[in-house]
């Protein structure tokens, strides 16, 4: 009987250690996740919203995760760029995507799609619905369920605190296809995040002229990857940007392709301007107020 006893309470023992190490792993693991940017350098533990500009030899591909944990993938980079792009999804984790972004039909930005398309699951692709049938004619979306042609002015509510709000294209008066690019700001909370596309001074000039009171934004995605054809003054002392991102080559390529008096507007703008070719792939955490910017050295 007292054998009994005792192994009885060893046993009662070992249950209340046992829900006592539960109740501390759940509780470290509630602790690491944090809602302040400059509170972690590990953007697993962040609670907001993450965007990630990735670093491609060629395009541009922009990875945003929001709160809730939906992810959408802005571009796709061209087709040289998938190996590049597959190592970037690889080291995300990532299989299947809530949003793609096809902003253009131009091979910097959906020349990539077909190999995405065979290694990721995409519930909903998003095309401007001035271009949708030229960008259906070079990507084959059509196998997507859910597809949603946005126009300008429409507002598209993405999270909790986070909206699309598209600006472009609205009348088909440019010949050139990039001009007639989807331009968009990503809304969260107090902080907008503003995406130009490959647009250059033309399509500029009509933002400025119909939405002159919603380009304000804390960080800009250069346009056209650092092309001296566009972020011209007026545009940006309307934009007002805080950081500047340009998805492009190394700063000695842009040098040479002659892009450098748009790192001389940046500069003068007091923006703090960040290129994936010389940075890495850059980071940025938001949790509607406040941001943190990460650069990642290749």
């Amino acid at each position: 009987m007292l054998w009994e006893k005792k192994w009885t309470w060893l046993l009662f023992v070992a249950c209340v250690a046992l829900l006592c190490s539960c109740s501390i792993d759940t509780h470290l693991q509630e602790a690491v996740k944090v809602d302040d940017p400059f509170a972690t350098e590990n953007e697993a533990e962040f609670t907001g919203l993450v965007i990630t500009y990735w670093a491609l030899p060629h395009g541009e591909s922009t990875l945003v995760r929001m709160p809730s944990g939906k992810t959408m993938l802005i571009d796709t980079g061209s087709a040289e760029d998938w190996p590049a792009l597959a190592a970037h999804l690889f080291a995300a984790k990532l299989t299947r995507l809530d949003y793609l972004v096809l902003t253009n039909d131009q091979p910097e930005h959906a020349g990539g799609f077909p190999f995405l398309h065979q290694q990721i699951i995409i519930d909903s692709v998003i095309v401007p619905r001035l271009i949708a049938p030229s960008i259906r004619q070079f990507v084959p979306y059509d196998k997507i369920a859910k597809q949603k042609e946005l126009e300008e002015n429409q507002e598209l509510i993405l999270d909790t605190d986070i909206t699309m709000d598209v600006l472009l294209p609205s009348e088909p008066l440019f010949l050139s296809p990039q001009n007639n690019s989807l331009v968009f700001a990503l809304t969260h909370d107090q902080l907008r995040f503003l995406f130009v596309s490959g647009i250059n001074e033309q399509a500029e000039e009509r933002l400025l002229a119909r939405h002159p009171d919603q380009l304000k934004s804390a960080v800009l995605k250069v346009g056209d990857q650092g092309s001296n054809q566009g972020t011209s003054q007026p545009f940006l002392t309307r934009v007002d940007p805080q950081v500047a991102i340009i998805q492009s080559n190394t700063e000695r390529d842009m040098q040479k392709e002659g892009k450098t008096e748009v790192l001389e507007r940046l500069g003068e703008s007091w923006a703090e301007t960040y290129m994936t070719g010389r940075d890495g792939s850059i980071t940025i955490l938001s949790n509607g107020k406040d941001y943190r910017v990460f650069k990642q050295k290749k």
